[in-house]
């Protein structure tokens, strides 16, 4: 006895899909929630290949969440699923590509661990909430920011770095920019 082959798709399954399709460009909420239903497995099961399983399940939250802001944009939609891989792949690599600047940042940061922090670095003022916090907006954005994360949020550099998307050393120099505006604001 030989066992038929199936075919993954069928003629009906394909029209069931396309129209699926149709109905999620016409934003059909219900008709999204059963694309989701019927694929996310698929690319989470892609994903875990390319990215590994720590990191898939965010990739994957990633992919459908461009799936239904590009949906209406899909031209053919019988071209969904090459469509739908397409776009879980380049979430992929763009994921992959983050990671390995992260990494480098890291990598960076180690080597700059050892270098010692300025004493003016590392300096305290008092001064009263009110008048740090209007000094505060005074700062150019980039400044404050590096201010905020660096003395309220406590974070090291590199973590400053990793936030932001700079050098350390790009950090650094915001910080010392920010310190010496924020104590000319100050007296």
């Amino acid at each position: 006895m030989t066992a038929e082959v199936q075919p993954r798709t069928s003629k009906r399954g394909d029209l069931r899909l396309h129209f699926l399709v149709l109905r999620c460009q016409t934003g059909d909420e219900r008709a999204f929630a059963d694309l989701l239903d019927r694929f996310a497995e698929r690319t989470l099961g892609y994903l875990v290949g390319l990215v590994g399983s720590e990191d898939a399940e965010d990739v994957n939250q990633e992919v459908w969440l461009a799936v239904y802001r590009g949906i209406r944009m899909l031209h053919n939609a019988r071209s969904f699923r090459t469509w739908l891989f397409r776009t879980t792949r380049h979430h992929a690599i763009d994921f992959l590509r983050r990671r390995k600047r992260e990494q480098r940042l890291l990598e960076l940061a180690a080597v700059d661990a050892k270098v010692t922090v300025e004493a003016e670095e590392e300096r305290d003022i008092m001064v009263e909430p009110e008048l740090l916090d209007a000094a505060l907006s005074e700062l150019s954005p980039a400044h404050r920011e590096v201010m905020l994360l660096r003395f309220r949020d406590e974070m090291s550099y590199t973590q400053i770095a990793l936030v932001v998307g700079c050098p350390i050393g790009t950090v650094r120099t915001r910080l010392h920019h920010a310190k010496r505006k924020l104590y000319q604001l100050l007296r």
